[in-house]
């Protein structure tokens, strides 16, 4: 098989930590070139990766062969960087959020549909097995008809110098924007329907930036299924589970601590149906089903179904066109949010 040669937009932080090495751990996937703005950590990646580095991203596509283009770069960038992947005529793989807002990201996969190049972007939670299980069982009607589902996640993240996630016009927002819309998608992606009304709060409660650093929305789906989502920045890690919880009309199932870059956590299966009303609510507490993370990577599961829609040559945008959708409902909650301008 012909290997899918690969350049890397912003190859520090995340792409360095996580995504270089899932794209590598495939053996049909070869990286030809990477850059990274500041010049040092460009450098010392191209020698660690053994690829020619740059700190200009039109030089490197203008000087390198190659099918596909990563980009992890702060969210102002993306749309430049994907028009400009998009203009050298490859096929791109983009960190979440897509672009700064929706009509922002929906330009950006509406360019790519027209010109027939795959784009996805960095929602990896989905691959995560407990997740990928939890959905199957929905669909299998193992908890019956879905009444509520609940979201958690969270990471201490206090004021750091330069960190363009506090500042609003790098980052489009804070610990919702960041965090919340990893919640949003796996709650799309599990339930397997979008979200239909929205309502939320932000604030900045602890810290000084000026983005929010805590977020709650409740929601409704399409069939009507109620839901709820708190994220955090000012949360200590060690403090925080992290967790899932999807209530049905025969049970539920619960994850805990699998909103993670790792494979890891447990879910917890109770099949419980009730007939009649009790009137004395006795609760009687039975023992749930409990299945493990299987600890593989997801980041290499993820980079490899992109790599899989580009070998294909048949683009796939059901999950691009979701990832807007994630930024629908992000929008409307930061409009709503929105300080009232005195009359």
């Amino acid at each position: 098989m012909k290997k899918t040669k690969w350049c890397i937009i912003g190859a520090g932080g995340i792409a360095d930590r996580r995504t270089i090495p899932a794209i590598l751990q495939d053996k049909n996937n070869e990286i030809v070139a990477l850059m990274d703005k500041v010049k040092p950590v460009a450098e010392k990646l191209g020698e660690k990766y053994g690829v020619k580095a740059y700190t200009n991203e039109e030089k490197m596509l203008k000087e390198n062969e190659c099918d596909a283009v990563y980009v992890s770069t702060p969210v102002m960038c993306h749309y430049d960087q994907a028009m400009l992947v998009l203009k050298y005529g490859r096929n791109l793989f983009i960190e979440k959020p897509v672009g700064f807002d929706s009509k922002q990201g929906e330009k950006i996969v509406n360019a790519f549909k027209k010109a027939g190049k795959q784009i996805s972007i960095g929602y990896m939670m989905k691959y995560h097995n407990l997740h990928v299980k939890a959905r199957d069982m929905i669909k299998q009607d193992k908890i019956g008809q879905v009444a509520s589902i609940r979201l958690q996640f969270s990471c201490w993240y206090p004021e750091i110098k330069g960190a363009w996630r506090q500042v609003k016009k790098l980052g489009g927002g804070g610990a919702l924007m960041d965090l919340g819309v990893h919640c949003i998608e796996l709650a799309e992606y599990v339930l397997d329907e979008e979200i239909e009304q929205v309502k939320g709060i932000i604030n900045t409660t602890s810290f000084k930036y000026e983005v929010e650093d805590s977020a709650i929305i409740t929601f409704k789906t399409k069939s009507g299924v109620l839901g709820h989502i708190d994220v955090n920045f000012n949360i200590p890690d060690n403090a925080s589970i992290s967790k899932l919880e999807i209530y049905g009309t025969k049970g539920y199932i619960i994850c805990n601590g699998t909103l993670a870059q790792e494979e890891v956590g447990s879910m917890s299966y109770l099949y419980a149906p009730q007939g009649d009303y009790e009137a004395m609510q006795k609760r009687v507490v039975y023992k749930p089903k409990v299945y493990l993370g299987a600890k593989q990577n997801i980041y290499t599961k993820q980079m490899k179904a992109f790599a899989d829609i580009i070998r294909s040559g048949k683009p796939d945008y059901f999950y691009a066109d979701r990832a807007v959708q994630v930024q629908k409902v992000v929008d409307k909650v930061y409009k709503e949010n929105e300080p009232k301008k005195s009359k």
